[in-house]
């Protein structure tokens, strides 16, 4: 009974404070009902009011207490430390603030933040270690934490680390997006510090490091160069380094800004890899790019005059960038063109500077991926043939690294992709921390055309500004669009026009912002579809794809309680590594098989299987569906001709015979003689306008050479 007074007593401090109060269910962190995020009390609320209704609450089984974050309460931010090396971490980047919490098995686990400006307030940000772990997470306006004296799980006590709720001081005044990368920079340095060598492999790795943070193009990162002495200095304290924090910066920084500056090489990330793991080196670049794009970095600018004109060109060249399996920047001479008609620099290609892009989106279960990063990859094919649930499995995928994704739909509603989310293994965290669900049912101004006149409506721009809000708040590292046939109407175009594609390609490859996010487009195959078909539309639609173009073919197709099946098919690779990876079916290159295991209710196994080149599988099920139809037919007139012989064996019949006294249509006929003359149980007499059958002797049949 104490114990729930000094929970109601938190929740008055906590009202008089302007943070909103919601109640917590016993034994867990979730509040109570379903509306919490909208609870709402005002300062001056009524003492014995609040006293009720925490008093029932308790009653009902919810005595414990959290806070709203973000707008709610006045700009109230929580920063989260789940993983011992993030607690390690956390006085070496995140400011100090007398408002901490904790409890016994979690001592200083919770550091409390006020940003004032609303502007500045950043999204919510979970940030996870290579094996799926969360190490920190910055939890803004949406979320809510626990606060003391509620139980935690595990049945300690929530407590303050210092005075109650930061004493007279309160919580440090923060700006949001400084905040945001200080915690974006504990994320990756405990990938970082997890598998850091032990004394006499750690300078080499503190230098593969550098070099794939520093290089930039030709010259210097300048982001990475006033702040990498950051990290490697909270690194090399925290693992306890023999050299010193201030001796390894200066040796660490030295030695590489002289190459790069000299334009020497440099080791880079995947080097660093084969020291702490491909997995881990994969996250520090994530999570570097992350770091990065939060702190607003763009590379410097410069203005030129080409007959009187003012023309940008950048200085560096960080768009559309090229990558390797674990890439730093590299270069790209396609972007450092004043313009497009100019002639490409070729020295780069010839002195192996530019690499091949390596697909990392969708990955097979040997670890190879099928879509490229920042690149606009469509994924396309008949009705049913699964690929909404393919690129939900992207999604998936990517929220497991800790990535942010975007579902635009705008062929089904949130209640069914939702549940393909979860049924896939997204849990509902995941979900909130990074999924946004975008249902566009109306256009955008830049790509208004036609029905729209000839200036864009105020419901395009609304719809521009609306979505341009959101893509900078949350910047998700995947974009899928699914129903490009759609998006299409919407703007007034029609498919098959290729201005219209033009539109519609250029704003696609927009969403990429300069190879910071992947582009996944969904599409369906025009009439006929199968083996070599294209999306709707002319080829010229297939020109927007600067990654893959897949095919999907459902060879089973996937059903509630059934194991479907479904070919990748290879319809365009402009970089090339997928279909080095593909193996060939026919005429065709298979990417991966997919199965998708749906026997148990509400889950939805996949695997993304390495094809097996000694496997021919029929790519398209409505193909395999006709081709087994029409063996049947076969079979079945073959038993109506063999009965009109009698077993008589100097009987002969023509093909004038059979459709008239089997009633079988001509060509099927001939379908029999094939398949009957095959097996050796008739013979072949004559030719053309003469030719006959009979019955083969029993010696000659294939029964009998059996």
């Amino acid at each position: 009974m104490r114990h729930d007074q000094d929970s109601i007593s938190a929740a008055l401090y906590a009202i008089r404070q302007g943070y909103q109060p919601v109640p917590i269910r016993k034994g867990g962190k979730r509040p109570f009902g379903e509306a919490w995020q909208h609870t709402r009390w005002e300062r001056d609320a009524d003492e014995s009011e609040v006293r009720s209704f925490y008093e029932d609450m308790a009653e009902r089984g919810a005595p414990g207490v959290g806070v709203l974050l973000g707008k709610p309460s006045s700009g109230l931010l929580d920063v989260d430390m789940d993983h011992p090396i993030a607690l390690r971490l956390r006085d070496y980047f995140l400011p100090p603030t007398p408002m901490e919490s904790g409890r016994a098995g979690r001592p200083r686990s919770h550091r409390w933040y006020i940003v004032e400006d609303m502007d500045e307030l950043p999204a919510s940000r979970q940030y996870k270690m290579p094996d799926g772990s969360v190490s920190i997470e910055l939890r803004s306006t949406g979320g809510q934490t626990v606060i003391p004296p509620s139980i935690h799980p595990s049945g300690e006590e929530y407590r303050w680390e210092s005075e109650p709720w930061g004493g007279d001081e309160g919580p440090t005044v923060i700006n949001g997006r400084v905040l945001a990368i200080q915690v974006a920079l504990v994320g990756m340095a405990s990938v970082l510090v997890q598998n850091w060598p032990h004394a006499g492999g750690r300078h080499e790795a503190y230098l593969h490091l550098a070099g794939g943070l520093l290089r930039y193009g030709e010259g210097v990162h300048e982001y990475w160069e006033r702040n990498l002495p950051v990290l490697i200095s909270a690194m090399a304290d925290v693992t306890h380094d023999d050299d010193g924090p201030d001796t390894r910066v200066k040796e660490v920084m030295g030695t590489t800004l002289t190459k790069l500056r000299e334009g020497a090489k440099v080791s880079g990330l995947p080097k660093l890899g084969e020291v702490i793991g491909a997995d881990h080196a994969e996250q520090v670049r994530r999570l570097a790019k992350e770091v990065e794009s939060l702190s607003g970095y763009t590379p410097e600018v410069m203005t030129r005059s080409i007959e009187g004109s003012s023309v940008e060109i950048s200085e560096s060249y960080h768009t559309e960038e090229i990558v390797s399996t674990l890439p730093p920047e590299e270069r790209n001479p396609l972007e450092e063109r004043i313009n497009s008609w100019a002639a490409v620099d070729i020295e780069p290609y010839l002195t192996g500077q530019v690499v091949m892009p390596e697909p990392n989106i969708l990955r097979r279960e040997d670890g190879k991926g099928l879509f490229y990063p920042g690149r606009v990859n469509s994924l396309y094919g008949k009705s049913e043939s699964a690929k909404s649930w393919i690129a939900l499995y992207s999604c998936v995928q990517e929220m497991a690294h800790g990535d942010r994704v975007m579902y635009l739909d705008l062929e089904d509603e949130p209640a069914g992709t939702l549940a393909r989310v979860r049924a896939l293994g997204g849990s509902d965290e995941d979900i909130q921390n990074y999924f946004r669900y975008v249902h566009p049912e109306g256009p955008i101004a830049s790509m208004q055309r036609y029905k729209f006149g000839a200036k864009p409506s105020d419901e395009g721009r609304q719809g521009e500004a609306v979505f341009g809000a959101l893509l900078d708040a949350f910047d998700p590292t995947l974009i899928v669009v699914d129903g490009m046939t759609v998006l299409y109407g919407l703007h007034g175009h029609d498919t098959n026009e290729a201005t219209a594609t033009d539109v519609i390609t250029s704003w696609l490859k927009s969403l990429c912002r300069g190879g910071r996010t992947t582009v996944i487009v969904i599409d369906h195959t025009g009439k006929g579809g199968g083996a070599g078909s294209s999306p709707i539309g002319a080829h010229h639609k297939v020109a927007m794809v600067q990654g893959t173009a897949l095919r999907a073919d459902a060879i089973n197709r996937p059903m509630p309680g059934q194991v479907g099946n479904i070919n990748l098919v290879v319809f365009k690779d402009r970089p090339g590594a997928v279909r080095a990876i593909s193996t060939m079916n026919g005429q065709e290159q298979i990417a991966a098989l997919i199965e998708m295991d749906s026997t148990v209710q509400d889950v939805t196994k996949v695997r993304v299987q390495v094809p097996d080149a000694d496997t021919v599988v029929i790519g398209n099920s409505d193909a395999m569906e006709a081709k087994l139809e029409s063996l049947a037919r076969v079979e079945e007139n073959s038993k109506k001709i063999l009965e009109l012989f009698g077993g008589d064996l100097d009987k002969e019949i023509n093909t004038p015979t059979a459709v008239k006294e089997a009633d079988i249509p001509v060509h099927e006929v001939y379908d029999v003689w094939t398949h009957l003359t095959g097996k050796g149980v008739l013979i072949k007499l004559g030719a053309t306008r003469w030719t006959r059958f009979k019955l083969a002797p029993p010696e000659t049949t294939g029964d009998e050479k059996k």
